[in-house]
């Protein structure tokens, strides 16, 4: 039993060191990847134009836009729901209040 699980072991271990060969991205995290941006930074593939930059700051724009555009929406839901649980509590006080009126009335009779 032992021996056949130190063999697979053995043998796991073997494939996983042929097959780990080349670039991977823990090369990519110790450095590489400077290499790679250096490399490929002038080439015309690389190259943004200005109407593609101005469509980029376009397009971050009206996401910005639409994010504060639901926060806003988010912000008046919210203080909608607190004004109506505002007035149920108001309603409830006042129901309250004229209940204990008629109480009142009613032990002084």
């Amino acid at each position: 039993m032992n021996k056949s699980l130190i063999l697979s072991l053995v043998v796991t271990l073997g494939l996983s060191a042929c097959v780990t060969g080349g670039p991977t991205v823990g090369n990519y995290a110790m450095g590489d990847d400077s290499a790679v941006l250096n490399a490929s930074r002038n080439r015309a593939e690389a190259q943004v134009s200005r109407a593609e930059l101005e469509q980029h700051r376009r397009q971050r724009a009206d996401v910005s836009e639409e994010l504060d555009l639901a926060e806003k929406k988010r912000r008046a839901q919210h203080a909608g729901v607190r004004d109506n649980m505002g007035t149920v509590s108001q309603g409830a006080a006042t129901v309250t209040g004229v209940a204990g009126a008629i109480k009142a009335i009613g032990s002084w009779f």
